[in-house]
This record gives C-alpha cells, structure tokens and sequence, in this order.
C-alpha cells in the first residue's frame, strides 16, 4: 500500500498541511516536527511522488556524463544506453546530457571538466575518467560547491566522489590468471599485455593477475610487453610492436591483454591458435577472433548495466535530496567464450 502524507499526518496527529510542507522541504515547521515526520515518514516506507515534486517546482535538474571517445564499441554503447534511459527522468525534471572527451593522445577531460563547473550549468555529474590521480582534486572542489560528482567504470577512490559503479580491476586480472591456468596444461610462462601510461585501471589489473599466481605458488614466467596510449587510435603502433616480439609472443604459453587492443590481434597473430589468450570486452572483430580459434576467452563487464545504474543512483541521490557517499556498485564480471560471446554483442538483441 502506498504511503501518503494523509497517513503519516494521521499516525501523528498532525495536518496533512503540515507533513505536506515537510515533504516537500517547505519553511514554517519547527525543526523538532520536521524531525518527527522525516521519523514516521521513514518508519512507514514513504516514497515521494517525484513526478509532482517536479510539477511543483518547474526546476530542471541538468546533468552531464562525461565519456572517453575511444574505443568506441565500449563507451559508445555506454552513450547509447545513457541517452535511451534518459526520457524516462524528463517527467521528473532532469535534463541529461551526454558529453564525449578525447583522453588519447592527450587527455583534454580535467579541462573540461573544468569549464563545466566554472559555467555553473549542471547540479551533478557522472564521469568516466581516463585515470584517477588527476581527478582528485577537481571532484573535492566540486563537492565542496555541492555538486554531486559519481564515477562510472574507473573509480576516484582518494576523492569525496558520492559513488561509484563500474568493475573492481584487481579481481578483472586475477579472473584473467584464473582462466589461463584453467585453460593451459602445465603452464611455464605468460606474457602480460598493458599500456604503458600506469592508470588506475591498469595498475589493479596488473596486480590481481600477479596475485593469482603469487597466491597460488605457481612457477611460472611473466613477463610485460607495454604499448603506449597511441595505440587505440594508431593501428601502425600495434604492427611495429607485435612484428618486433613476434619471437617472444610465439614462444609462451598464454597472453593476457590487458589494454583495449584485443580486437586488433587477428590482424598479427594467425599463429596464436596455438596459445591461450585472454582479453576484456567484446565487440565484432573480437567476436571474429574467438570463432577463428585465436580469442580463448574475454571478461565482460557489463556497460549496459553500468549506464543504467549510473543513472539511477544520480536520479535518485537529486530527487531526494540526499548528503554525503552512497554505496558503490561494482559490476559482475562475466566470461565470454566462442560458444556465447555472440549474446554479449550489441547487435545480438536487435
């Protein structure tokens, strides 16, 4: 049964007029009835219209995510969900905006950011950002001008940032070391695959892979083949790399990439039908590179489910007025393989 500001007025003894104005967060109630309704009001379940607080107000909340541009399969489908949820929150006031940012070569998002917040347009943001140190500051600053900021995908943990959602990196990599030790007998040696630029993300990726071996007390050679940033936009990078340690790459057992450039490897690697590789995500030169035996495996994360999530707690953390962190959401990680890789595209449901 839905809870009204009639049945909470009744319980204490009030005017609907009163609790009406409570609800609402209008003046000329004392702050010990003030403390009395939010009491019964949270005792009782009580749920604020949101529809009418809007119509009420006629204020609109603008809000703005702020997503890489590359790769593209990944953060454009994020765009794509953001943007198909968003009509849904017209009737409640908001007005959501989805803001695409170079980070590579260079990372043009703090700047942004900047001006955003100088502009003085938008009540809260949700950003993806490019790594975490940079951002610490600027999101302290924001909350300090009441401005809720959220973090989607890669996390400002040292920030006062309200939440975050998106995948824990240190369990991504110790799933990775996990799979490779399943899928390859009597495993001597793997080759790590990173960026070179020491991010948030690649750091605890690094990390839990090195942690499952280290906890499992397994002998086995690893070794890091780095590429620089460039290689998301600069596909000659890719080539000049992998032809200079194709000796090295085809010597191991397993590759573990984890960069964003797994769907490249086809174009490189037609021997590595012989190796066990394992990457992140899924699109459809990917897809293409587990049917022809080169792919093994690939960890989803889920980008769907972090738009829409994302979005929800920003919608809620506005419409009720809510103060300081709410709980994160970290996503399942989720193995794709040649057998369902196709139901984790984003053509497989159109």
């Amino acid at each position: 049964m839905k809870v009204t500001a009639k049945m909470i007025a009744e319980q204490l003894g009030m005017s609907t007029a009163t609790v009406d104005r409570v609800l609402n967060n209008r003046k000329g109630v004392s702050e010990k009835t003030v403390r009395k309704v939010r009491a019964k009001a949270k005792e009782l379940g009580y749920r604020p219209n949101r529809a009418a607080k809007f119509l009420s107000t006629q204020r609109l909340i603008h809000i703005a995510f702020i997503l890489p541009v590359v790769p593209d399969y990944f953060w454009g489908e994020l765009d794509k969900e953001i943007k198909k949820a968003a009509y849904m929150y017209e009737d409640f006031g908001f007005n959501i905006e989805v803001h695409r940012i170079h980070t590579i070569p260079n990372n043009e998002q703090v700047q942004y950011l900047e001006k955003l917040i100088e502009k003085g347009k938008y009540d809260a943001f949700a950003i993806a950002p490019h790594d975490a140190g940079p951002f610490e500051e600027l999101i302290n600053q924001a909350i300090e001008a009441n401005i809720p900021v959220f973090t989607v995908n890669t996390d400002v943990p040292n920030s006062k940032r309200i939440a975050y959602v998106g995948s824990n990196y240190f369990d991504a990599g110790y799933l990775a070391a996990e799979l490779i030790y399943l899928f390859k007998e009597n495993l001597t040696s793997v080759i790590l695959i990173r960026d070179l630029e020491d991010t948030f993300q690649m750091k605890h990726k690094e990390r839990g892979f090195l942690a499952f071996f280290q906890d499992h007390d397994l002998d086995v050679e690893i070794q890091t083949l780095y590429f620089s940033q460039s290689a998301y936009t600069n596909s000659q990078h890719i080539k000049e790399v992998m032809e200079k340690e194709a000796d090295t790459l085809k010597r191991t057992d397993a590759i573990y990439v984890a960069s964003g450039i797994l769907g490249e490897i086809k174009n490189y690697w037609s021997w590595s039908t012989k190796h066990i590789i394992i990457g992140h995500d899924i699109n459809q030169a990917i897809y293409d590179s587990m049917k022809k035996g080169v792919v093994t495996a690939t960890i989803c994360q889920d980008p769907m489910a972090q738009a829409t999530i994302t979005l929800q707690k920003v919608t809620d953390y506005m419409l009720e007025e809510q103060s300081g962190q709410v709980d994160d959401h970290i996503v399942k990680l989720e193995i794709a393989t040649k057998a369902n890789a196709k139901y984790y595209l984003d053509t497989a449901n159109k």
